[in-house]
């Protein structure tokens, strides 16, 4: 019994030898059997830790990814929304404009409609105060030849909300470019804007409006009339959203922005 029991006593201990060379004698490590099983419980756990402590890591880091994601894109949409705030106003600033003109032709001008069914038509348009007889059609006034010579830097985009609208087409071409009005109209604005540098709106009648930006330099005051193939400005790279020598040209119907191409098309110059 009593071997027994020192042979019980003897195995609560783990013994671990550890041999540094061949000139040394082994060292021997004992301790009890419950500090090594503890060690290895220890280790178990750290491990589990690690695992737990990484997949919960990756997880925290997949939701603020997104979360990155989200913001971005709600900030496209708030400078979507402020882009479209700015064409709104833009708008309005135009049909000032126009009642403006409308208002200080009064006495100079007469507007003789003629109504078929269910259209409207201009028979013309007599500026006696101006001293200029004329006779106004729809293949005059509706805008129908691309306004500069050059190539299509980019189109008409207005379907991509978080890309910034695009209600114009831009015409890349070297700096001194004439640039032609496209149909017969009046000038409702020649002017300075910060970011648009020199601009004109011209106003064709028919409800069409074209708008030309970042010019060089405007050669048509405001309220003068113009004709159709009739040099208006030079080619520019003014103001503070250009960001190289181009055209910026827009034709609105009806207070709307409207594709230049369906009416003018790509290289139909004059």
């Amino acid at each position: 019994m009593g071997k027994a029991a020192h042979r019980e006593k003897e195995n609560r201990y783990t013994s671990i030898i550890v041999v540094p060379d061949e000139t040394k004698d082994p060292i021997t490590l004992k301790f009890r059997s419950y500090i090594l099983y503890l060690l290895i419980g220890t280790g178990i756990g750290i491990a589990v830790l690690i695992i737990f402590g990484a997949a919960t890591y990756w997880k925290v880091a997949s939701v603020a990814l997104d979360y990155s994601r989200l913001e971005e894109e709600n900030f496209k949409l708030r400078k979507g929304l402020e882009q479209i705030d700015k064409i709104r106003e833009t708008v309005g600033k135009v049909q000032q404009y126009e009642k403006k003109l409308r208002s200080s032709m009064e006495g100079y001008v007469s507007i003789d409609k003629i109504k078929e069914g269910d259209t409207t038509q201009f028979k013309g348009l007599e500026f006696g105060g101006l001293n200029i007889q004329t006779r106004k059609t729809l293949f005059t006034n509706i805008p129908s030849i691309l306004p500069v010579e050059g190539f299509i830097a980019r189109g008409f985009e207005t379907s991509a909300v978080l890309n910034d609208p695009h209600t114009a087409i831009d015409i890349a071409a070297s700096v001194g470019t004439p640039i032609k009005a496209p149909a017969d109209g009046i000038i409702l604005f020649s002017g300075w804007t910060n970011e648009a540098g020199y601009m004109l709106i011209i106003d064709h009648g028919y409800g069409f409006l074209s708008i030309y930006k970042h010019n060089e330099r405007n050669l048509v005051t405001r309220l003068e009339r113009v004709v159709k193939g009739q040099v208006i400005a030079l080619l520019g790279n003014t103001g503070e959203i250009s960001s190289g020598p181009h055209l910026h040209f827009e034709i609105w119907r009806d207070g709307e922005p409207v594709d230049p191409a369906i009416y003018v098309g790509y290289g139909k110059k004059q």
